[in-house]
């Protein structure tokens, strides 16, 4: 587990565990930071929604709180790794959907969610490193998520399916 910040006291992150000044807070400053870093320089923001998902998906208490909320995040790091060359078509048929406010139910959540976390990320100073530290962090946490798989590519099947077909 990394360590970040050292002018408040650490605590870990209660999301990615992340023993950080401020617990969780830090742990968003961080995050924040990471934003800051991909506006600042488009380099570093390729793939800006897969990395907005992992996240959420390790703070799933702050990001994923409805269902709808919990989708949006779960399908969109599943079509980031499993279909990254139909990601923009299906994500925006997910964005579609979700917008139709589906009646979803929530499922569990795994409490294990990975042990990369945004401070591996951060750590990546070139562009390089970033895409490879992102890559691999996203897998970390889409693999935590294993038993939400089937479920996740439920709902991107139901986001694709012609309107009048869908349940």
């Amino acid at each position: 587990m990394a360590e970040v910040g050292v002018e408040q006291e650490r605590a870990p992150c209660a999301g990615c565990g992340l023993l950080a000044a401020g617990g969780v807070e830090g742990c968003q400053r961080l995050f924040d930071d990471e934003s800051a870093r991909a506006y600042r320089d488009p380099r570093f923001a390729a793939r800006r929604r897969m990395i907005v998902d992992t996240y959420c998906l390790q703070h799933p208490d702050r990001y994923c709180v409805s269902a709808i909320s919990l989708a949006a995040h779960l399908t969109g790091l599943g079509i980031a790794i499993e279909r990254r060359e139909q990601e923009d078509r299906l994500n925006a048929a997910v964005q579609r959907w979700l917008s139709g406010r589906p009646r979803l139910d929530k499922p569990a959540l795994p409490t294990g969610r990975g042990s990369m976390t945004i401070a591996d990320l951060r750590g990546a100073t070139d562009v390089a490193d970033h895409d490879r530290v992102a890559a691999h962090w996203a897998e970390e946490v889409w693999a935590a998520y294993q038993g939400l798989h089937r479920i996740a590519r439920d709902w991107v099947r139901v986001a694709t399916e012609p309107v009048g077909s869908r349940p």
